[in-house]
């Protein structure tokens, strides 16, 4: 981690001399180009399929929405914070693309994610040398990022505008199945899924945050399409491990997450399809042990491949630690909060769950923000709060787990909004950082919060 802050201090001079060349005269051409085809694809897209699918009349404002706020989201980046990790991955992507026209092999390589000083070796002036080679999962952004780095002509705001075409069809595929579950709430759905503020702002950058989203959602769609209508196994089982390896490959803990996430979904669904109540009551504590069981198979052997860091419970828990109070730090600045330090055990973490759910869920409070972002988000929050206290009233707390345990989705939504706002709240101690790794937390928790709204109004509705 020092080191990684070490090669940062060491680049930023350098950056700041490059800036000017991540946006240039050849932009001009290439994002008017790029948007004409990115228009003209989700034209036909969306005319070949809103006949029979009336939802997709959001299919291309969608898209262009998630494109703009990648094009802001590198302003923004470029002109007032003057560079950052958008930059560094981006230089990466050019650095392993630079190497195919020097040594193929070593090309190879770096898209498989070989870390050996070898191949760091093959670096040199011709190619640049990528500040995050030694952070495996910040170098996996620069090697996925790869493609879309040729495709957008080598251009910053051009690479942005491809990546962002790609991820949107995850996305998209993920609104698809929420529209097949819920079918009369396509329009709150959409607003949840393409338009929450932060949520596309920070998921549209080139950084690990869109990646990890997109995963996430992906992992869910597919395991829809496999286990629960169980069409085009083959294809979706391919699918899901292609977005399992990208969780895993950046952020572990999401695909931890996000796998048990789905288990929990599995086992509450096939407990529902049981019509007996009887019955039901009778094989809850087997289904829930096998989900347990099979679940823990799955960590065990997903985590002995994740490096020390995340080998174990424990190792994550004294690194949960670590990582809290390296946020603290000074050369963080000032936009920064404090949920009290924690001993590494599951005893001391458990203590802070509160506090940690809070901060991953609601901040930071409008009064919290510190510059222009950061006040956005907290007003955002503060809207989020409000709605989550309208549902809760609407509802009550029994009312309100009973709906959750009775759409087993909006459970496994649940679990995961939770598990991801107790992670992120416990570990991070930067407004900054925080409301970046929030958004899968924000996107799952406004969809409970949307469906639920939703379903309450219809009942009225109807009851009038």
């Amino acid at each position: 981690m020092y080191i990684t802050h070490f090669f940062l201090l060491l680049s930023f001079h350098f950056i700041l001399e490059h800036l000017h060349s991540l946006i240039t005269i050849q932009d001009a051409l290439i994002v008017p180009l790029l948007l004409i085809v990115a228009y003209f694809v989700a034209t036909r897209i969306k005319n070949k399929n809103i006949d029979e699918k009336p939802y997709y009349k959001y299919f291309r404002i969608g898209l262009f929405v998630k494109i703009f706020a990648g094009l802001a989201f590198a302003a923004i980046y470029l002109f007032y914070y003057g560079g950052g990790d958008t930059v560094y991955y981006f230089w990466g992507s050019g650095s392993i693309v630079k190497m195919l026209g020097k040594d193929i092999p070593t090309f190879l390589k770096l898209l498989g994610g070989n870390h050996s000083l070898e191949v760091f070796s093959m670096f040199d002036s011709t190619t640049g040398w990528p500040t995050y080679f030694r952070d495996s999962n910040s170098f996996a952004v620069c090697r996925f990022n790869v493609p879309f780095y040729m495709l957008g002509f080598g251009s910053f705001l051009g690479s942005t505008i491809v990546m962002n075409l790609f991820l949107y069809f995850g996305i998209w595929s993920f609104y698809k199945m929420l529209v097949e579950l819920f079918p009369t709430n396509e329009k709150r759905l959409a607003y949840a899924v393409f338009f929450i503020p932060s949520v596309v702002f920070w998921s549209s950058g080139i950084l690990k945050d869109g990646w990890t989203l997109v995963a996430t959602l992906g992992i869910f769609t597919n395991f829809y399409h496999i286990f629960i209508v169980k069409k085009n196994i083959r294809k979706n089982l391919f699918r899901i491990i292609f977005w399992g390896f990208i969780a895993f490959s950046i952020r572990s803990f999401m695909l931890y997450a996000s796998l048990g996430a789905t288990l929990i979904w599995l086992g509450f669904s096939s407990i529902k399809n049981i019509k007996s109540r009887f019955l039901r009551v009778v094989a809850l504590p087997f289904i829930m042990l096998i989900t347990w069981a099979f679940g823990a198979m799955l960590f065990t052997q997903i985590s002995s491949q994740a490096g020390n860091r995340y080998s174990s419970v424990d190792a994550m828990l004294e690194t949960a630690s670590i990582i809290q109070g390296d946020l603290k730090q000074d050369y963080y600045g000032g936009n920064s909060f404090d949920i009290g330090e924690f001993e590494p055990t599951m005893g001391g973490v458990i203590k802070k769950a509160p506090k940690a759910i809070v901060a991953g869920v609601f901040r930071p409070f409008i009064w919290e923000g510190e510059g222009v972002l950061m006040i956005l988000s907290g007003l955002e929050n503060f809207l989020i709060l409000l709605l989550s206290l309208f549902v809760l009233l609407q509802n009550k707390i029994i009312g309100f787990l009973r709906k959750l345990v009775a759409e087993p989705i909006l459970l496994a939504f649940f679990v995961l909004a939770i598990s991801l706002a107790f992670s992120v709240g416990l570990t991070t101690a930067n407004f900054g950082a925080l409301v970046r790794y929030a958004i899968p937390v924000k996107l799952f928790f406004m969809l409970i919060l949307f469906i639920l709204f939703s379903n309450r109004m219809q009942v009225v509705e109807n009851q009038n």
